[in-house]
């Protein structure tokens, strides 16, 4: 039986990063919030929860973190609206040949449902992906394993039998708490991210390394 790849969404789908970073920092500015990129990097990957926490803490922001969520849920949404998205490079061509050869592809991601919805639709990927698990399923988001074991669980399947992709240390940190295989995808649009406890780590996906590792 295949395996079950699982792909988070920001930074490996598509290359969300820039347009979020762009987005929060402006949005930090105007609640007098002086948060440093070096700071944001932390941010890739981790529950909304923990990174408003941070910021209000910091910058003594009067009002809740569940509010400044409920502000940047509606920016976020708004931005990927109007924002022109193209799916990072290569990743058509690997999905069309795992597909192809009888993978069952899912997306495990720690964004909100109808981000993901929306950005599958605007990337055209949605006829990939048997099955698309979001932070809302799930009690704990990355790096706890939640979210992986959830797909696992939705198919009945070990989890030797998952193979996860991912882009952030948080993301990767989960994957391996679920105890999968993960592959970290190094996009330097993500920021500093420490992908060294993966199995293997690659730049490019029509790297044919990568292509041999599914027996593509």
């Amino acid at each position: 039986m295949k395996k079950i790849v699982i792909f988070d969404m920001d930074g490996v789908l598509l290359d969300s990063e820039p347009i979020y970073i762009a987005m929060n920092m402006k949005f930090f500015k105007e609640l007098g919030a002086e948060i440093s990129l070096q700071e944001y990097d932390g941010f890739i990957g981790v529950s909304a929860t923990k990174m408003w926490t941070y910021v209000k803490e910091k910058a003594k922001l009067a009002p809740t973190v569940e509010e400044l969520k409920e502000t940047e849920r509606e920016l976020k949404y708004k931005t990927l609206k109007e924002t022109a998205l193209t799916p990072t490079a290569g990743i058509v061509p690997f999905l069309d040949r795992l597909q192809g050869a009888g993978f069952t592809l899912a997306i495990a991601s720690s964004g909100l449902k109808k981000n993901v919805h929306l950005i599958l639709a605007k990337l055209g990927l949605e006829n990939y992906f048997n099955l698309v698990v979001t932070g809302e399923d799930v009690e704990r988001g990355k790096p706890e394993p939640d979210i992986f074991l959830k797909v696992a669980g939705h198919y009945g399947r070990p989890v030797e039998d998952c193979v996860v992709i991912e882009d952030s240390t948080n993301g990767v940190a989960a994957a391996k708490a679920a105890g999968m295989a993960c592959l970290a995808y190094f996009n330097p649009h993500s920021g500093q991210q420490n992908l060294s406890r993966a199995d293997h780590i690659f730049d490019r996906f029509d790297d044919q390394k990568l292509y041999g590792m599914f027996g593509l």
